[in-house]
């Protein structure tokens, strides 16, 4: 697997010697850690945030599990003598120096962001959260978000010449919630306003979802209300309420400021790893799925695919097939060859399990022609349990899966709260802390036919906005017989590439973020100098690499632009790396 990337400390003979970044805090608390602790290093490692965990405060010190009165003491010095600690867990032992006092626990609420200079980009509304404690600040600490009641849910505090930034809000849980929801084992409550009917007796992703289809959905801009009489049907009869904000995005985001604000007010360097090559801020993803496997609707898709110049990952359905002359023609174009695994039961082997999904893979391989089918998304989304599904696709060498996704039209945009792509959290207790399968977000089906064309933008923007991906599903029947759907399948791939979003295919994504993974970024001091020091376990051509604003840079060939990500400014260094160790040295 490629697991998130810890930096080790640099040893004594080394010339050089690590910089403070950020620290994770080894506690020496005993007992069971919680479940969600773990995550705080998949954030680092999608956000390419070199790290170290220990014991002796350094840098940035990130808290993420309840700590002693011997780690409170520790950390109340390095404080006062301007070090920076943020809190990812309720602050326990260290209340008085985070200058709080805990509260009531809370299972899951919306919580408002409130602007302060901590903050460099602000949701544009409540975001979820599940978990947290409800914060009573001493009056030289400052609210930075709040509860319903008004109870603070994030706060700031000096102590010292040092920083303390605390998270009520269980950020972590909530990531984790809001991406891979509950496990799967009915079906989920329906919308009272009858536009996100997923009470239909098929088990799916939506079913599980942490996102609250009452209070955490809105129109799409300039559109509402939703009609009186309105009906589920096809054409949607009117836009309707969608999942707006990637949630769980903004709760990584709001991190991420976090850690730059505290490394900033503490002297601290940290650098990061652009998401995307240099020069893009976020990307679109196009896929397709077989459905009922016509060849006048393949051709139609193809010729679609075509006129829009993207190459879609093209999702194989079990039974039957196109015939050999259209999948020859579907690898000609440039398109992917992925599994769409089928548990409708609506064929033989169409059901949910491991001999199932098995077996399709292999069909899939025998008439596609190729070996290693690396991509899948589940037909109609199908979902049952919590991860088990992600250990049939390690068993398979499936790298990534797209099937967390909307099958309503009132659950398209960001239902599982995310534009990104992630390794998902195996469940507690088992013997992987990590599933080696990259889950990439589904946002909507067929525009102009099973979502609304008003969705459009607000997907795109949402993923601009947190630097993710854009992932727009179209079926080869509506492609066919449906201009307006064609029409907007087109529309759709101009104005991607109108805003700068290059389209990717599944296989694409997966093979940057598996190598970008393998990338640790820090700055050493050599003598009186800061040094760039980029290891990469392999070549990575266009690498973006974040740094301060206002640095100067000198080393091997490179380009420097400024760019804006995550609200804050950043030196953008481009450079093609080559397997092994590159260095560049810095100045202010």
């Amino acid at each position: 697997m490629t697991t998130p990337q810890t930096v080790d400390p640099a040893p004594e003979t080394d010339p050089t010697s690590a910089m403070a970044g950020v620290t994770l805090w080894a506690s020496g608390r005993s007992g069971t850690p919680s479940p969600w602790a773990a995550y705080a290093t998949e954030v680092l490692a999608h956000a390419g945030i070199a790290h170290t965990t220990s014991s002796d405060p350094r840098g940035v010190v990130l808290v993420t599990t309840p700590v002693t009165a011997d780690d409170a003491a520790r950390l109340a010095s390095f404080v006062a003598d301007g070090g920076a600690l943020v809190l990812a867990t309720a602050p326990g032992a260290l209340a008085a120096l985070a200058g709080v006092e805990e509260g009531a626990t809370v299972r899951t609420a919306q919580v408002e962001i409130v602007p302060d200079d901590a903050w460099t980009h602000l949701p544009p509304r409540p975001l979820r959260a599940v978990g947290g404690v409800e914060l009573t600040p001493a009056p030289s600490t400052r609210t930075l978000a709040t509860w319903p009641g008004g109870a603070a849910a994030v706060t700031v505090h000096t102590h010292g010449d040092g920083v303390v930034l605390t998270f009520g809000a269980d950020l972590l849980q909530s990531v984790v919630r809001i991406q891979q929801g509950y496990a799967v084992t009915a079906d989920g409550a329906p919308a009272s306003d009858g536009t996100a009917p997923i009470d239909d007796d098929i088990l799916k992703a939506e079913d599980g979802m942490a996102l609250d289809l009452e209070t955490d959905r809105a129109l799409p801009p300039r559109e509402g209300p939703v009609p009186a009489n309105y009906t589920h049907t096809y054409p949607p009869p009117s836009a309707v309420p969608m999942f707006d904000t990637p949630h769980a995005d903004w709760w990584r985001s709001l991190l991420l400021q976090a850690t730059w604000f505290a490394a900033e007010r503490s002297g601290s360097v940290v650098p990061w790893l652009g998401y995307w090559p240099a020069g893009l801020s976020a990307i679109a993803h196009m896929s397709h799925d077989s459905d009922g496997n016509s060849p006048e609707d393949g051709r139609a898709a193809l010729d679609a695919f075509a006129d829009a110049d993207v190459q879609v990952t093209w999702c194989q359905v079990f039974p039957g097939g196109y015939g050999p002359e259209i999948y020859e023609e579907i690898t000609a174009a440039g398109h992917e060859h992925a599994l769409h695994y089928n548990a409708m039961h609506d064929a033989d082997l169409a059901s949910w399990g491991w001999p199932q999904i098995r077996a399709q893979y292999a069909w899939a391989q025998a008439v596609t022609g190729r070996e290693h089918i690396v991509s899948n998304k589940n037909h109609y989304t199908r979902w049952e349990g919590w991860t088990e599904f992600y250990t049939w696709c390690e068993r398979l060498g499936i790298e990534i899966d797209e099937s967390r996704g909307p099958s309503k039209q009132g659950t398209v945009g960001f239902p599982f709260g995310t534009a990104h792509v992630s390794f998902p959290l195996a469940e507690d207790g088992s013997e992987r802390t990590f599933h080696d399968v990259l889950n990439l977000p589904l946002h909507t089906q067929d525009l102009a036919w099973a979502g609304h064309a008003s969705i459009r933008d607000v997907i795109l923007d949402g993923a601009q906005e947190q630097h993710g991906v854009a992932h727009f599903l179209f079926h080869g029947p509506h492609l066919n017989i449906r201009p307006l759907t064609r029409a907007a399948c087109l529309e759709l791939a101009d104005e991607a590439r109108r805003r700068g979003m290059e389209w990717w295919t599944a296989e694409r994504i997966n093979a940057w973020e598996r190598a970008r993974r393998g990338v640790s970024v820090e700055v050493v001091a050599d003598g009186e100098e800061l040094v760039l020091r980029v290891s990469s376990d392999a070549s990575v051509a266009g690498a973006a690499i974040l740094l301060p604003p206002g640095v100067s840079v000198a080393g091997p060939p490179h380009a420097l632009t400024g760019v804006t990500r995550h609200g804050r400014k950043f030196t953008e260094l481009a450079a093609d790396l080559p397997a092994g160790t590159t260095t560049w040295t810095l100045a202010r």
